[in-house]
């Protein structure tokens, strides 16, 4: 009996072209031998819904899309214990681009079958699971206005929204209080702007979190004191243009429970899931990605507010249960 793969793919993903690599991907499955099945999601809400109860009648799961895509079909591969695929199809793509995932679909079948497997970790906020990041504050905002208000699939006029948005954000002048707290310890002072990222957020672009990676076992913290809109901007801009000194207003923090209170609300816990997602990476993808962790540790040095600690540990099934011989254990990956 042939190998069954479940594809699933939304089609408003990115400039649109996930329905037609979603094919094109089953196409070449069933000329590889494989028995492939594809589900198109409407929205987002029903891939996440699906995810949540969809039956063990596949083997290995693609999800085609962009980050929030792949994040959502990650519980499925998560809870039914199958390998996962992430194709890259989305405006940011930033867990993708951590392990150079391809979205070329010849490319995407040969991972089924010669692709590395490792443990990646994956973050929880208020029940929903993330692969990429969480942000709070000046940078959450201008995403999530750009993103209700429209949402242009051409990159250069996704960015001009967001360029848009940021001056808008700027003339408002209003700012967010963020208190974080990390594995139990606070950070001194508040924050205007916050990303937990489990990967580079945003790499080629705005790397705030260069050293973070998905299989270390812990969150990369970016923490920008709260000041004026205009001065995080103009921060924002010198780390974008990498100018020297770019990062000194700016502090790394690494952790594995983080808590943030954005202007006196109810506190939001972020916690991370150590080796809970079998991934199938392209070969060779894990030690260049290490290799790049070490590189921007040297030049943006990541700090704990105190010895790492387990807080209210969760471990996923990956750290209790074996795998295939080919597998890394969690363990070896972190």
């Amino acid at each position: 009996m042939a190998t069954l793969v479940q594809i699933v793919v939304t089609p408003g993903s990115g400039d649109g072209r996930a329905v037609a690599i979603a094919r094109e991907v089953r196409k070449r499955l069933g000329k590889e031998g494989y028995a492939a099945r594809l589900h198109a999601f409407r929205t987002l809400d029903e891939l996440v819904q699906w995810a949540k109860t969809c039956r063990a009648a596949f083997s290995s799961l693609v999800a085609i899309g962009g980050d929030a895509t792949v994040s959502a079909a990650a519980e499925a591969a998560i809870r039914l214990w199958v390998p996962f695929v992430p194709v890259p199809s989305g405006f940011g793509n930033l867990f993708t681009n951590a392990f150079e995932h391809p979205s070329d679909p010849d490319e995407v079948v040969a991972l089924l079958g010669r692709g590395d497997l490792v443990w990646s970790d994956v973050g929880v906020a208020s029940g929903e699971m993330f692969l990429a990041h969480r942000s709070y504050g000046y940078l959450a905002r201008i995403q999530e206005d750009v993103e209700r208000l429209h949402r242009p699939r051409q990159r250069y006029r996704r960015l001009l929204s967001y360029y848009q948005m940021a001056a808008k954000q700027l003339s408002d002048g209003a700012l967010d209080a963020i208190q974080v707290e990390i594995d139990g310890h606070a950070v001194p002072g508040k924050a205007g702007l916050v990303t937990i990222a489990n990967v580079e957020t945003y790499r080629g672009f705005l790397s705030l979190t260069p050293a973070a990676s998905p299989a270390d076992g812990v969150f990369d913290v970016c923490v920008i004191p709260r000041t004026t809109p205009a001065r995080i901007l103009a921060q924002l801009i010198k780390v974008m243009l990498d100018v020297p000194g770019c990062r000194d207003e700016l502090d790394l923090y690494r952790g594995r429970h983080v808590r943030v209170r954005v202007n006196r609300r109810k506190p939001q816990d972020v916690r991370i899931l150590d080796g809970a997602l079998a991934l199938l990476i392209p070969a060779g993808s894990f030690d260049r990605l290490r290799a790049r962790q070490v590189a921007a540790q040297a030049n943006a040095p990541v700090v704990r507010p105190a010895p790492r600690e387990r807080v209210a540990s969760e471990r996923a099934p990956a750290a209790v249960r074996g795998f295939p011989a080919r597998s890394t254990p969690p363990g070896v990956v972190v």
